[in-house]
């Protein structure tokens, strides 16, 4: 790469410059320009030594086991590396300039991208690679070092040229705008085993972290490297670096944050290929890896599949596929207590119903619609009355539609003619919903939905009353410095809410040992109010700590 940069990219170039003199305009900016590119030859010939000294010393490695001095001896070189570094964004920028005033130099740096040399890249882009090679003496170099005995000359040799480099390095970073994104992508490249090249245009590193692989009852570290264009889903090894699973296409992830009694914080990223459910340790590192992933997304692909899987309850637009064209992941039975449309509370004579256009849980008198779903091959199916509206305005009346009608009181009731069945088809025709006295809900408690979204801690615990032993188990959410407090995971609306503030908070210890156990109790004034029962001590303890926060200003 270097070889061509210096015979190929370097001669077209000062030939294009030269031609250019004879116009006799703008002279200094390219005489800076030349100046800049005519270092190319000694970057060269400094790194073509050192990989010809460095093939030499491992073919006779049992004669002189030791590669520090190689690099030791160039030193000057090194600083005449640095020098060309600083000024790298200025060459570029005066490359750019004089393009845009000679055709000939753009001719000239075009063809040389077109053809194999330049590999069908940017210039700008091979000639990062160049800065690349120091980033990469620098993590090879470390790993050596690591190998060594501290108590070998060699040892003390090659701190000396990691020190040498670093200075390169560190000038790299401060100089370069591309610098520090260059130096995180090389150290990638190099920690993650079964990844090749990272370096390609326009890719940046956003975030990595430790994130838990979620399968049946086992829980397995995965390290994710996130990339503005790519995802590295990595397991770590025991030297410290890490072996690649997969690669993942951002643009063509679907990312989600169900809500899972079994998983807390679970993060949920789908691609065509596959379907990986992850637990954070807490609810603020899952938002924080979900908005960095939402981010990440292309801005066409954002508007395409409208804010991608926000919720698992909230996939009316499965992506690039309208409502209706394919079936819904519907929300589990057991995780509702209410209607997630009007919020009434259900019971034996008031069922749960599912929307077989976006699968959330909704009662009788919001689902009284039917549409034909072409995912059941038009087949009618129960809608919830938002989907209804949404379908109506896409692909309009349908006749023989089940749909709300006016209540209409024109019918003889006086007359003796009057038939049952003509009874029968008036009494259907009213809308009970109109004669169902609303239910009256506090805006306090329609504020946060269970969720959790933005909480400090969200989550199942068994809760009984005033010390007493009847344990039932709620849906809790701390927010605010409020506890709210639902019947299931999926619902909107809180069954009840308590500010915490003014609330001391004691862990009861476990029999015979001075450890903290699963239960916990609320006190306001020495007054007992609530106790709370974890599914284990760590959950208990995640929960105290997040109630005292919550309990003081």
């Amino acid at each position: 790469m270097l070889q061509h940069l210096h015979l190929d990219f370097h001669g077209a170039v000062m030939k294009a410059l030269d031609d250019m003199d004879h116009e006799g305009r703008d002279t200094l900016t390219r005489e800076e320009l030349r100046q800049g590119l005519n270092e190319l030859p000694a970057i060269h010939d400094l790194h073509q030594g050192i990989l010809e000294e460095l093939e030499e010393r491992l073919s006779n490695w049992e004669g002189q086991q030791k590669v520090a001095d190689v690099f030791l001896a160039r030193e000057q070189g090194f600083d005449h590396h640095a020098t060309h570094i600083l000024q790298f964004d200025r060459y570029l920028g005066l490359l750019g300039e004089n393009c845009l005033h000679s055709p000939q130099l753009a001719a000239a740096v075009h063809a040389f991208e077109e053809s194999l040399q330049g590999g069908g890249q940017a210039v700008k882009h091979r000639l990062l690679r160049v800065v690349q090679r120091l980033f990469q003496y620098q993590v090879l170099l470390t790993d050596y070092l690591n190998n060594l005995c501290p108590d070998s000359a060699e040892y003390d040799s090659t701190q000396g040229v990691l020190t040498l480099i670093s200075k390169v390095t560190d000038r790299a970073n401060d100089s370069m705008e591309q610098g520090e994104n260059l130096q995180k992508l090389v150290h990638i490249e190099h920690s993650v085993r079964g990844q090749g090249d990272l370096l390609q245009p326009g890719r940046e590193f956003l975030k990595e972290g430790t994130l838990m692989k979620v399968t049946g009852k086992n829980r397995r570290p995965r390290h994710l490297f996130l990339m503005s264009d790519m995802l590295l889903y990595t397991y770590p090894q025991k030297d410290g670096k890490y072996r690649l699973k997969s690669s993942l296409a951002v643009a063509s992830m679907k990312v989600s944050r169900p809500v899972t009694e079994k998983v807390p914080y679970a993060l949920k990223i789908e691609t065509p290929q596959s379907c990986l459910m992850l637990s954070a340790s807490s609810c603020a590192e899952r938002d924080e890896w979900y908005g960095c992933l939402s981010r990440a997304l292309p801005e066409d692909y954002k508007a395409q599949a409208l804010a991608v899987f926000h919720h698992c309850v909230e996939i009316r637009e499965r992506l690039g596929v309208s409502l209706g064209e394919r079936p819904p992941t519907l929300v589990p039975v057991t995780h509702v207590m209410m209607c997630m449309n009007c919020g009434c509370d259900f019971s034996l004579t008031l069922r749960r119903h599912h929307c077989h256009a976006c699968g959330k849980i909704v009662c009788r008198n919001c689902s009284r619609n039917k549409y034909p779903l072409k995912y059941l091959k038009d087949r009618m199916a129960k809608v919830c009355d938002g989907c209804f509206g949404e379908l109506k305005k896409r692909g309009g009346a349908v006749p023989g539609l089940m749909r709300e009608r006016p209540v209409s009181m024109s019918f003889p009731l006086s007359t003796p003619r009057f038939s049952g069945s003509a009874f029968s088809s008036v009494f259907h025709s009213i809308n009970p919903s109109t004669f169902k006295k609303q239910r009256k809900v506090p805006s306090a408690l329609t504020e946060v939905a269970a969720s959790g979204e933005g909480s400090a801690i969200s989550g199942y615990l068994s809760r009984c009353k005033k010390g007493k032993r009847h344990w039932k188990k709620l849906w809790f959410v701390i927010k605010g410095k409020v506890l709210y407090t639902y019947m299931a995971s999926e619902d909107k609306v809180a069954m009840e809410s308590m500010p915490l503030l003014g609330f001391t908070i004691a862990p009861e210890k476990e029999e015979g040992s001075s450890e903290v156990g699963p239960i916990f109790h609320l006190y306001h004034k020495k007054t007992l109010f609530y106790s709370f029962k974890a599914e284990d001590t760590n959950s208990a303890q995640r929960w105290i700590e997040a109630m005292e926060d919550a309990s003081v200003l």
